[in-house]
Order: structure tokens, then sequence, then C-alpha cells
């Protein structure tokens, strides 16, 4: 059986590759089409078409996508950095160095602290962090962190996927949960919280 791309013709003439359908998808079983173009197919000679160098067929438009920026044309300025990062119920970690405090300060005090992994161009990751933020916000005695894995690559060397939630008790990893589950997340941390 013939593909689907048997319809689709390509015939070679003085202007180029012109792109021609035919008019059956399947020849062997005599649906019409074929190689040969019928007495009423219409054929395009070098005085219908035009003198254009361009391989489209005649009459066709101009790509709209690529169009060149007109001669006035500016980029927008661009936005300042906002500078302050911080969320209220999670705490942003920016090395490694700041992420082995907050395991310390766990394991000091006797708490639960729950770590995000992700990335800035991750967009699971960054929609993770209000629900991480809200169980902060529930939760006040324990700590909720985010990590970006390239700016702590010591201690997430081995997380492969993001985002991926690190549980540590009191100093120690106990859990791992892998994906963008809110619910999933939610009730993690009500295993581990309660």
């Amino acid at each position: 059986m013939r593909s689907v791309f048997s319809s689709v013709q390509f015939r070679r003439s003085e202007e180029g590759m012109v792109l021609k359908f035919a008019q059956g998808w399947d020849r062997r079983r005599g649906r019409g089409g074929g190689d040969t173009p019928s007495k009423d197919s219409p054929q395009t000679t070098k005085e219908e078409s035009g003198s254009s160098p361009h391989p489209r067929a005649h009459g066709e438009r101009e790509s709209v996508r690529f169009r060149t920026a007109p001669r006035g044309f500016k980029q927008p300025p661009r936005k300042p950095y906002r500078g302050d990062d911080s969320i209220d119920g999670v705490r942003i970690v920016r090395s490694d160095e700041e992420l082995r405090s907050l395991v310390d300060e766990s394991r000091a005090k006797g708490t639960k602290l729950f770590v995000e992994f992700g990335t800035a161009w991750c967009e699971h990751c960054k929609g993770m962090v209000p629900a991480m933020a809200a169980l902060g916000r529930a939760h006040r005695k324990h700590t909720f962190a985010v990590a970006d894995v390239f700016h702590t690559p010591v201690v997430s060397e081995r997380v492969v996927y993001t985002p991926t939630f690190w549980v540590y008790d009191r100093g120690v990893k106990v859990d791992q949960l892998i994906g963008s589950d809110v619910q999933n997340l939610k009730d993690r941390a009500w295993l581990h919280l309660s």
C-alpha cells in the first residue's frame, strides 16, 4: 500500500520545482491519478507563470512570517532585574553553602526541610513554587526552600529530573519526589508533617 504522500508529486520545470497534487492517491487500485497529467488537468507554461525566479507557484503570496522589520523599529527597553526574589514561606537558595546551612539548621532544630530543585527555564519548576510557598506559610515551624541546580551543583549533582523535591528530617535525607504534581506534593508534605 502506498503512503499518503504518494498523492503529492513534484514536477521539474524551467522555473524550478513545482508542487502538483495528483487526483488519486493509489494508482494500483484504479483510483485515478498517476505520473502523467490528464487532458483536463491544468498545465502551467512559462508565459502563464511569469518570469519570477522564485520557485513558488504563480499568484502565491510571499510569506509574512519572516518579513524584515521596518527602518524605524527599535527593540523595547529591557526591564531591570527586580533584585528581590523573596517569597513569603519559601527561602531562595543561591549557593551550596547556603543549602548546607539550611540542612545543618534543620539538624540543630530537629525540624523538616523541603527543598525543590529546579532550573530558571523550567516552567513546571516555576509552577510549583506557589505550592511550596503555601505549604511554607501553613507550616511555619519547618523550612521550605527552592534551589537552582546550576547554583547548587555539588549538593544537587544527583538530581536528574526537574522539579525534584528532597525531604530532610533532622538533617538526613529521608524522601524524594519527582514531578510537578501539586496534589502529590501536598500529600507527601502531609505524610511527613503530621
